[in-house]
């Protein structure tokens, strides 16, 4: 995929972001700066009028990607500064006082992947509201995520996002969250598909374990901490394996946690490819 042509813009009294090279850092006087297909703004809110222009030019090109408004040093001044510089709130504008919010940003688009991570998130009055590097807000009910009804509010407030936004983490209920699974509990249809999927990849995942086991010389029984209606019900992909479940599996054959799951995962590839174990081997 050839690289998109991304631009950054930064004025005022703010941390210059790590570009990587693939996105040119602009002044924003220079020459055909609006014409930039991708182009970030990045300015303290004192500094909102010098770089105001601009941001119009480019805006009415429809090349501007997204206007982030560093509060950090004058956090009460940036509706004051929009309206001084003549700029309403666009869609695409995010004020943030965290330089590492602006740098998920950048990073996503860099990879061409703003619509699959995370900006941003809070949880407000019930509702968590998520923020994409696209710069688009998404909006749902705690209590029509499955693993958070029921939750404090406390609890429900204390999560972390992803340093590469890829997902939220709640770290009290062991509970990780990614777009995916948010635009799923939103989207009937897309949870569906998903579900559909999830089901033949527990399946298959189930049929791995059970293959093991039975090479391993264990039986249902053998399994520490599980009972042997769990080991089947997981056997036969009819629930998901939870981290737990998982260091059981490991335990009882004598492997760490990660050289397991390397050989779960070979084992599916080989009953993806309908090849039977020592046929591989060989």
């Amino acid at each position: 995929m050839p690289a998109r042509d991304i631009g950054l813009v930064v004025q005022g009294d703010v941390d210059s972001p790590d570009t990587g090279g693939e996105i040119r850092l602009v002044d924003s006087d220079a020459e055909g700066v609006e014409d930039i297909n991708n182009l970030f703004v990045l300015a303290s809110a004192l500094a909102l009028p010098e770089v105001s222009d601009i941001i119009h030019r480019a805006n009415r090109r429809k090349h501007l990607r997204g206007l982030l408004i560093d509060q950090g040093h004058d956090s009460n001044w940036a509706p004051a500064m929009l309206d001084r510089a003549g700029l309403r709130t666009l869609r695409n504008t995010l004020v943030h006082s965290d330089s590492k919010v602006f740098q998920r940003i950048l990073n996503a688009w860099r990879l061409g992947a703003e619509d699959e991570l995370i900006a941003d998130a809070t949880v407000q009055d019930g509702l968590l509201l998520v923020r994409t590097c696209a710069l688009d807000t998404l909006e749902i009910s705690v209590d029509d995520l499955r693993p958070l009804p029921g939750e404090s509010g406390d609890e429900l407030a204390n999560f972390e996002v992803a340093d590469d936004g890829s997902h939220l983490h709640w770290p009290a209920l062991d509970v990780h969250l990614d777009l995916q699974g948010i635009r799923a509990a939103i989207d009937p249809e897309l949870r569906e598909e998903l579900k559909a999927e999830r089901l033949k990849s527990d399946e298959l995942m189930g049929q791995a374990i059970r293959t093991l086991r039975n090479g391993a010389g264990l039986t249902q029984k053998d399994i520490p901490n599980l009972s042997a209606r769990q080991v089947r019900r997981i056997e036969k992909g009819e629930t998901s394996p939870r981290t737990k479940s998982l260091r059981a599996f490991a335990e009882a054959h004598g492997l760490e946690m990660n050289d397991y799951l390397n050989r779960v995962a070979e084992e599916m590839g080989r009953l993806r490819r309908k090849i039977p174990a020592t046929e591989e081997s060989n």
